[in-house]
């Protein structure tokens, strides 16, 4: 459904599933499946939407980078990973499917307006960056050093 609509997909499977077998069609886009990715920013820079769970750090990530997901969270624990992906989501940048109504139905009235709309998908681009925190990092380091100081001022 995807590639008959124009998606390219690279599929994280993941180490403990098995791999599908491929067969690609000449003149459609491929499917890529793979055990695992170990270049995220190089997946997330040829990315134009993720559909993935939502941990945490996938959660932060997106919204550093402003992709926008279908948001999928394990339907297990105490629902932390929705509540990772409903800011984001709730700002306009992305969607959110509880696992078990994760179908190919919905991809395909859900996902693939998303991937046909270049406005939308730049809306939600936005509003995920919006979202997101590119400085992370250095607020990380700056609240280690202040921290230092405090203590040996102290």
């Amino acid at each position: 459904m995807l590639q008959r609509s124009g998606i390219q997909i690279l599929h994280a499977v993941g180490p403990k599933n098995e791999l599908p077998r491929v067969d690609n069609m000449p003149g459609m886009p491929p499917y890529i499946p793979v055990p695992y990715v170990d270049r995220m920013d190089l997946a997330y820079a040829a990315a134009d939407m993720m559909l993935c769970r939502a941990g945490a750090m996938t959660v932060a990530e997106l919204s550093a980078v402003g992709l926008p997901a279908a948001y999928v969270p394990l339907p297990i624990g105490n629902g932390e990973q929705r509540l990772n992906a409903q800011p984001v989501v709730n700002a306009g940048g992305g969607l959110l499917v509880d696992d078990a109504q994760l179908t190919p139905e919905w991809v395909q009235d859900q996902v693939l307006p998303v991937l046909a709309d270049p406005h939308r998908l730049f809306e939600m681009s936005r509003a995920a960056a919006e979202f997101g925190r590119r400085d992370a990092d250095d607020l990380l380091v700056g609240m280690v050093y202040e921290v230092i100081a405090a203590r040996r001022a102290g």
